[in-house]
């Protein structure tokens, strides 16, 4: 006998997505490699972000260096988000990208200024195709845990 309260407190792979919200919003989740872990977001170091410095010596520096992570996202070679993930790297867009978990814990993470900075290396074996690894970089990205369910 389960309790609804126990039961709500799990963490639920089918009310996870991961949502491009540019050019148009599409839900990237499907192909996704379940492999421990699968999903990875972490905060990059600000002395590897490049400033610009002008004749004056002035710096262009972003307020939001705080707010700087990555996260790496791993395909099988099938998934519909692959073609979708190098149309963007190939032309250089600019995206949104949404994080959602609507079991436990609740989460939501949100970039509106994402870039691909690594397409993956292309890896076929006598196995077929491997799994491509894309590495996204969320200038601003913020975060919220929104409790218990």
């Amino acid at each position: 006998m389960s309790s609804k309260w126990f039961d709500k407190r799990l963490f639920d792979i089918e009310k996870l997505t991961i949502t491009l919200l540019t050019p148009i919003p599409l839900d990237i989740t499907g192909g996704l490699v379940l492999e421990d872990p699968f999903l990875k977001i972490q905060k990059e170091d600000p002395k590897l972000i490049k400033f610009k410095v002008g004749l004056g010596g002035e710096t262009l520096l972003n307020e939001n260096l705080n707010n700087v992570h990555s996260t790496e996202l791993h395909y099988l070679p099938s998934a519909p988000a692959v073609s979708e993930l190098d149309l963007l790297k190939k032309a250089g867009t600019r995206f949104g990208i949404l994080f959602q978990n609507n079991s436990s814990p609740r989460y939501k993470g949100m970039a509106s200024n994402c870039r691909i900075v690594e397409k993956p290396s292309l890896n076929v074996g006598v196995k077929g195709f491997g799994t491509s690894v894309w590495k996204i970089l969320m200038a601003d990205y913020i975060e919220i845990y929104l409790g218990s369910i």
